[in-house]
């Protein structure tokens, strides 16, 4: 007679803790559910459109027929008062192990990458040919080869187009780009426009983990207005 009370108990307490598990994962479910809404709603467009304006999104560039059938477009925009062909030469300098990514040195130095932006134009870095391997990681880094930017077509003072890629894989086809383009303006200063065109399946993945891509693109958008107009 005495078990009976015990067994009662234990069941009400396992039910208790069973009713207190599922209410849990309910909230952090429900939390995730109206982030992830919230962030596809309203960060998602604002990230993948920053800086540009309605005509420039929906604008045709230079290079948007590398990746034919994207399904992902970003397109973010800048104002420099500079020339393009003040701008232009920052532009070759990309890479890790040439004029820096423009981007967050002390972000990326912390996964050992050794990066460190120039403050001018490095003559060297100027002799660019279609083909060249822009690398995110150094040669002797644990990632070899390692992920970087192919580039695809150069025109002087207009756009620079590049594909990301792995080194030694340049046959690969294209299915993300770079697009810097460099408009003039009437008042003697450029819009410079980075589009990317993403074919990458599926794409909620893809959008949920942009905001890091975002970050590093719009600090190096900033960056370069700032060493292109720096006395």
């Amino acid at each position: 007679m005495t078990t009976q009370p015990v067994l009662i108990t234990t069941t009400k307490t396992t039910q208790r803790r069973y009713g207190r598990f599922w209410r849990m994962l309910a909230i952090i479910l429900g939390v995730w559910g109206v982030g992830t809404a919230v962030y596809l709603l309203f960060l998602w467009p604002w990230m993948r459109t920053w800086g540009a304006t309605k005509a420039e999104i929906e604008a045709a560039l230079p290079g948007d027929d590398i990746v034919p059938n994207a399904n992902i477009r970003t397109t973010k925009g800048i104002t420099i008062q500079a020339a393009p062909e003040a701008i232009y030469p920052w532009l070759l300098q990309i890479g890790v192990d040439r004029g820096g990514m423009y981007s967050y040195d002390w972000l990326e130095n912390l996964f050992g990458l050794n990066v460190h932006t120039t403050d001018r134009i490095v003559p060297e870095y100027q002799n660019v040919q279609v083909g060249d391997f822009w690398r995110f990681t150094p040669k002797d880094y644990v990632l070899n080869p390692g992920p970087g930017l192919y580039v695809r077509q150069l025109v002087e003072n207009e756009a620079v187009l590049l594909c990301f890629g792995m080194e030694g894989k340049p046959d690969e086809p294209c299915i993300d780009t770079w697009q810097l383009v460099l408009q003039p303006q009437t008042d003697g200063s450029t819009r410079l426009l980075l589009r990317s065109n993403m074919a990458m399946e599926p794409e909620l993945p893809i959008k949920l983990t942009y905001f890091i891509q975002f970050i590093m693109e719009r600090k190096m958008l900033l960056t370069l207005r700032d060493k292109v107009e720096q006395p």
